[in-house]
């Protein structure tokens, strides 16, 4: 979302005033950029630090939760238009959640840039194209929307959890249902123990200096390493390790950050991985 909903929603500098309430989730269909104020703010006025904070977090945490959705049903509640085309709108494809970074510090190279904010609607939001655009490739989406009765399933009015809550298995569709049946794992069971050391290791080496690694750019880093991880493995082991889901801070873009990861994954040796 962008700094103008700052400078008009704000009371004062510490306190930030929702624009989003419960009421506005009673439509079928909710911009982006609004789904994004409701998981950060719930309706609730909060700091204008802590906002911060979880602007960025609901970014990257709806991102995240959409990309890890079964696809047909992912394309059953986002919508939007496509870019330079006419204003009808259709499913938003699957697979762009995952070719799509959700601030500068964590783009990592990624061809899709989320904008939390749409000229044509400001509660609206678009999905960008950063890296030039070749013929026969999706250009991206602008208005983009979202089911309501999703947003508040996965993030309800009386918590303030940036986490998505499971919904119950006969809310959603057979699809699904069939993940919800599976028996449940310990978290520290679906996470390899070579895995979290990777991530421990990046952490260790990771410069004080630099924005904090990213949870998407952390699944990059261990893949180059184990190609058979998933994203899942690496998001249950940034619970187990108690790190907080931050996409960075806002600011100057950081030219070098894709290679800045790579220089990193490429320092965790196999001697340190079994220390």
């Amino acid at each position: 979302m962008d700094e103008n909903f700052e400078s008009d929603s704000r009371a004062n500098d510490d306190d930030v005033k929702p624009s989003v309430t419960r009421e506005d989730l009673t439509k079928t269909w909710i911009g982006l950029g609004a789904a994004l104020e409701w998981i950060a703010l719930r309706g609730q006025p909060t700091s204008l630090k802590l906002y911060r904070n979880r602007e960025n977090e609901a970014d990257e945490v709806l991102v995240t939760t959409l990309a890890d959705l079964r696809p047909a049903f992912a394309e059953s509640i986002v919508r939007g238009a496509e870019a330079g085309s006419d204003d009808v709108l259709v499913p938003v494809i699957s697979g762009i959640w995952r070719q799509t970074a959700t601030s500068d510090a964590n783009d990592a190279g990624l061809p899709f840039r989320l904008i939390g904010t749409d000229e044509h609607d400001e509660w609206g939001g678009s999905i960008v194209r950063v890296s030039a655009l070749r013929e026969g490739e999706n250009p991206g989406y602008q208005r983009v929307q979202i089911q309501s009765a999703f947003i508040l399933e996965r993030w309800p009015e009386h918590t303030l959890d940036i986490n998505p809550v499971l919904p119950e298995a006969a809310t959603l569709p057979d699809a699904e249902q069939a993940e919800i049946k599976k028996p449940s794992i310990p978290r520290s069971a679906s996470v390899p123990p070579a895995v979290l050391r990777v991530i421990k290791t990046a952490i260790n080496l990771a410069s004080e200096d630099r924005a904090p690694i990213t949870q998407i750019e952390m699944f990059e880093l261990v893949k180059e390493i184990f190609p058979k991880a998933t994203r899942n493995q690496v998001r249950d082991a940034w619970d187990i390790l108690r790190l907080a889901s931050k996409s960075g801070p806002r600011g100057a873009r950081e030219p070098d950050r894709r290679q800045y990861i790579e220089k990193l994954g490429q320092r965790i040796t196999p001697a340190e991985l079994r220390n």
